[in-house]
């Protein structure tokens, strides 16, 4: 087999990762620095695939950003805590449905969850907002939203165009670190049945070594859920997901066991 004990470029890093978890014990002979640019590579790329490029693609089917936002959304007005738009405006996607008529001088929850009702399909929880000139009413809110608490603010097509952008980037933020923080604690919990499988082989491993294991193991798992989650295809997400959980554990068995059998190997040498 091939020796590793010497250190190891940042592509065999990840291929190592990747596809051979019978070499994970060299990855414990890599520095910090390599763990932790390793992970920020995966996290970023995780947030490329699942928010940048539905993102672009979106926004190029829609003529780019500012044809979507001045032309192809109705023109609106908000000033002194009231909503005018020239006609109604409905968007419905991924379990969130959005309906703006300002004809309507107030929306009740009742008028949330009737709606709720008519899209019900019996498979997805619907989040409904609906929009008048005056409030925001939420069929998961306690109680409408007065808009008149933000008469202090005015917008238009033109003023939420030029804010979009910085928008957009601190939405691709708050994805990169709720992706961190989603696979430091999806890790966690793989690392758990690391440790029984630790205790069962006698490998004394330290928990930190587990977890670093886990955090490797879950490489293709995660890639292989951002790649289905774009695709969008809800039964093929899901199938795809317990495939990669099955992956996850098989690496990390094979990465753990490979310890075991390097350190009979060591001891018969002895």
């Amino acid at each position: 087999m091939k020796d590793t004990t010497n250190r190891i470029s940042f592509t065999e890093q990840i291929r190592i990762a990747l596809s051979k978890p019978l070499w994970y014990k060299s990855l414990f002979q890599q520095s910090w620095g390599k763990h932790l640019c390793y992970f920020l590579v995966l996290i970023v790329l995780i947030t490329v695939i699942q928010y940048v490029i539905p993102l672009a693609a979106y926004l190029q089917s829609m003529g780019g950003l500012k044809e979507l936002i001045t032309e192809r959304f109705p023109q609106f007005t908000f000033e002194q805590g009231q909503l005018d738009m020239e006609r109604p405006f409905e968007w419905n996607r991924d379990g969130v449905y959005l309906y703006i008529d300002t004809s309507v001088d107030a929306y009740t929850q009742a008028d949330a969850e009737q709606k709720e009702a008519t899209l019900d399909d019996g498979n997805t929880l619907k989040i409904v907002y609906m929009v008048s000139r005056t409030n925001v009413v939420c069929n998961q809110a306690l109680a409408p939203l007065d808009l008149s608490s933000f008469n202090m603010i005015t917008l238009n097509n033109q003023m939420v165009y030029q804010m979009a952008p910085g928008y957009l980037i601190v939405m691709g933020v708050a994805n990169l670190i709720y992706n961190m923080v989603a696979y430091l604690i999806s890790a966690l919990f793989f690392a758990l049945f690391g440790y029984l499988m630790n205790r069962a082989l006698k490998l004394n491993l330290k928990f930190g070594q587990i977890y670093l294991i886990a955090m490797y193991a879950k490489s293709v798992e995660i890639l292989l859920e951002s790649v289905l989650q774009v695709i969008g295809f809800s039964i093929l997400y899901y199938v795809g997901s317990i495939i990669g959980i099955f992956i996850t554990c098989s690496y990390m068995t094979r990465g753990m066991s490979s310890m075991l059998v390097r350190a009979s190997d060591g001891r018969k040498g002895e």
